[in-house]
């Protein structure tokens, strides 16, 4: 009989639990998001409990703006454009008469001669105390992030969507309302047949990939004095292929247009490591090359779940002009040991992986700072300067592939 009735309550309370939703008012439980922020627009992204109408309320320069969500279920976006750089704006999210947020406020993005800060981490979403304790401390951070830049992984173990909101949007929830989030595609937010269902769905992201590739998946945007170019290296066996002949000439193609002073690439495999994983050659076969004709000044990576940093290096050795090689796998995941010391290469000055950590990075006109700090460390745990005096060379672009050549 107690059997029998433990049986009755847990199905009334599934119950209760499934039309919920239905019964009680409507709530944002996922977001708001800023996606595809600009100098000028950006967009907020936010889910509901049950599919409504709902407008966002913005304190624009001119005046109080009020302006429908463009809803797809629970899933709501809108586009608010006509803003100034390097502002913030107050918004609050409303269904009907009745609030839904509080008032916020994001950031649009600043000028190309302003001082801004990025913060880059990855291999974060299992939903850990460690990722949690990382996002306070990642918002706190002097100076305070204007974006963040994620090197992949972003829910654990399998991209499902129903992991987003604990691993997601509940640690980030404070930071992800004001400035905008870049993510890169990484094995674990991909399903074995390589597409990214939830990862698409969850995130508006650039469509300004190579030619003939899935869009969003590669991408590329501008902040202040800096570009930012993300790959997506999910592929399976014509990753050579497609990476020599359609993702490498699209590299060397958007750094050749008239590009910001600073120059960074984001994948989530890394080039260089000395952590459980090895380097990837395919990425040294094929994208390094066009890395350094594109003459871009630092590569940040995960995969591995520590930090690593490496000597500018040119060709695989060290250069004074070389690309700069960054691991930031160490967002919340476990973590993954380094080799003996003795095994690693010479180029790699500095690494660890002991704690969970992200990496900051601040520019100031000609000199970008980069600090990596550990969990419950005030101080950085490593720390150093990158000064580009010089005028950068503008690469000339690839020749466009011809049909053979783009075939596996």
């Amino acid at each position: 009989m107690v059997l029998l009735w433990c049986v009755v309550i847990a199905l009334v309370t599934l119950g209760l639990y499934a039309v919920a939703p239905w019964i009680l008012p409507v709530r944002v439980i996922e977001g708001p998001m800023v996606q595809l922020a600009g100098p000028d627009a950006v967009t907020l992204v936010w889910y509901t409990t049950r599919p409504v109408d709902c407008t966002l309320v913005v304190d624009a320069d001119d005046a109080r703006r009020t302006i429908n969500s463009s809803p797809a279920g629970r899933r709501h976006s809108v586009r608010v454009d006509g803003l100034a750089a390097g502002r913030s704006y107050r918004y609050r999210l409303m269904a009907g008469t009745r609030a839904l947020t509080n008032v916020v406020a994001f950031q649009t993005n600043k000028e190309a001669d302003q001082r801004f800060t990025f913060v880059v981490f990855g291999d974060s979403g299992r939903g850990t105390r460690a990722q949690y304790q990382l996002a306070v401390e990642m918002d706190r951070a002097t100076p305070r992030p204007d974006l963040l830049v994620h090197t992949g992984d972003v829910v654990y173990p399998d991209g499902a969507r129903f992991r987003y909101n604990e691993n997601f949007f509940a640690p980030y929830r404070s930071m992800l309302a004001r400035i905008g989030f870049w993510p890169c595609l990484g094995n674990h937010d991909v399903e074995k047949d390589g597409s990214a269902p939830a990862y698409m769905e969850v995130f508006e992201l650039p469509d300004n990939g190579p030619p003939g590739l899935p869009p969003e998946r590669n991408y590329w945007f501008d902040y202040g004095s800096a570009r930012f170019v993300v790959l997506d290296t999910n592929f399976e066996s014509t990753s050579d292929a497609l990476l020599r002949d359609q993702v490498a000439p699209w590299i060397i193609n958007v750094f050749a247009r008239p590009a910001p002073h600073w120059r960074f690439v984001i994948t989530h495999p890394p080039p260089h490591t000395a952590g459980k994983y090895a380097p990837d050659e395919r990425l040294q076969r094929t994208i390094v090359p066009a890395i350094e004709q594109a003459g871009v000044d630092i590569v940040f990576s995960g995969h591995d779940h520590n930090y690593q940093r490496f000597a500018p290096l040119r060709g695989g050795v060290g250069a004074d002009d070389g690309v700069v090689y960054i691991v930031t796998g160490a967002g919340g995941a476990k973590l993954y040991d380094l080799k003996p010391r003795d095994q690693w290469p010479p180029s790699l000055v500095f690494a660890d992986s002991q704690r969970h950590g992200f990496t900051q990075v601040t520019i100031d006109g000609e000199t970008l700072t980069l600090r990596q700090y550990a969990i419950g460390t005030p101080k950085p745990i490593d720390e150093f300067t990158l000064t580009k005096l010089r005028a950068t060379t503008q690469p000339q672009p690839a020749p466009a592939p011809t049909p053979a050549e783009t075939q596996p």
